[in-house]
């Protein structure tokens, strides 16, 4: 059991550390080449100052929001990140599950290990959005759609920022991935976190076999042993706009395009009738080049104006962060790293306990910054 209330994002993230293989987590905490992207996240959101304003208290604070037609307690979205079932045996389930309480969307990634269908069978009041990557056969990702819209998801967020996997030297080293790569240092790995492994792959393994990626099409689903991925349900490699144009004739409810750091590319996403855009350097996790998202989202709140719904992720930790990504232009943000260091920490209690924490968190922000 967790403390009644739990600590920072550090605190979490170290505990996760003590808890998770080191492939697993390193695979969750890693950027990508030298992890200077990474590094300026956290850089770039400290430099953002908000001139306070004071004499304007306010005890009956709403912070509600409203997004794509729906209405959430607070403005934060739980962002989709891959196989968060092998953190915990359900972590998907969990997740959605805190998020529900809290009144917040959860979204589901491709890459979970509870298939969307699933999910919504678990938690049928919470509200689910979906990830997805186009696959090289488009005829499939049609498929993934179908079953979405049949689980009543509402909104659909299009990832385009990742042609493929980005090389990172840690997961090559521990063999972390789908499939995992036997070695004698992974087989080390996992027999140092016995806790783990009752806790995420025993109940797996007893209930349904090796965990896989549940969304991929039937015969086709990456499993944690076994071979390679087809060819078929690899990212598409050469992803244009026509495919974007293609996700919109085949979706009928709000589309976010996710990885969006131009103005360019927000302006072309607007052209073709997109509802909305997520500012995001994928948690600096494909490009070290990148520049923080914090700092693009001015140029592009001012470009797409109030015709498109803008969210933004990447480096978020705390309810003050929520209020900078807010100040520069966002309606709401998006936080990966800090659910999952939480469903690390302590299972379903820690991860209500983090979102609550945030949102006493942001209120204060806005309190603080005399904020109406």
């Amino acid at each position: 059991m967790i403390k009644p209330r739990l600590g920072s994002f550090e605190q979490m993230r170290r505990r996760a550390w003590r808890r998770l293989p080191r492939g697993l987590f390193d695979y969750i905490d890693g950027g990508v080449g030298r992890e200077a992207a990474l590094r300026a996240l956290r850089a770039r959101l400290d430099a953002v100052t908000i001139e306070p304003r004071v004499l304007r208290s306010n005890g009956n604070r709403e912070i509600g929001c409203s997004l794509l037609g729906s209405e959430y307690r607070f403005p934060l979205v739980i962002a989709p990140t891959a196989m968060a079932g092998l953190v915990q045996h359900d972590g998907e389930i969990i997740l959605a599950r805190a998020a529900g309480r809290l009144g917040i969307p959860f979204c589901l990634s491709t890459q979970s290990i509870t298939s969307v269908g699933a999910l919504r069978a678990a938690v049928p009041e919470v509200d689910i959005w979906m990830q997805i990557y186009l696959w090289e056969d488009r005829s499939l990702s049609q498929g993934l759609l179908e079953r979405a819209r049949a689980a009543g998801v509402k909104v659909l967020i299009l990832t385009v920022d990742t042609p493929y996997g980005a090389r990172k030297p840690w997961n090559d080293r521990s063999g972390f991935g789908m499939p995992f790569r036997l070695s004698a240092r992974s087989l080390t790995d996992l027999a140092m976190r016995p806790g783990w492994l009752a806790r995420s792959m025993l109940p797996t393994l007893l209930k349904g076999g090796l965990p896989g990626l549940e969304n991929y099409p039937e015969g086709l689903r990456p499993r944690l042993l076994g071979q390679p991925p087809d060819p078929r349900v690899m990212l598409r490699r050469d992803l244009g706009w026509e495919d974007v144009a293609w996700v919109r004739k085949s979706w009928d409810g709000p589309i976010l395009l996710k990885g969006v750091l131009s103005v360019a590319d927000a302006k072309r996403a607007m052209q073709e009738g997109l509802e909305g855009l997520i500012v995001s350097s994928h948690g600096a996790r494909n490009f070290d080049a990148a520049p923080a998202p914090i700092d693009c989202l001015p140029g592009i709140a001012l470009a797409v104006g109030k015709q498109m719904t803008i969210l933004a992720d990447s480096g978020l930790q705390s309810g003050l962060d929520l209020l900078r990504f807010r100040a520069r232009g966002a309606e709401a943000g998006m936080t990966g790293r800090l659910p999952l260091w939480a469903l690390a920490s302590g299972g379903e209690a820690a991860v209500t306990t983090a979102l609550e924490n945030l949102r006493q968190d942001y209120i204060e922000a806005l309190d603080f910054a005399g904020i109406s």
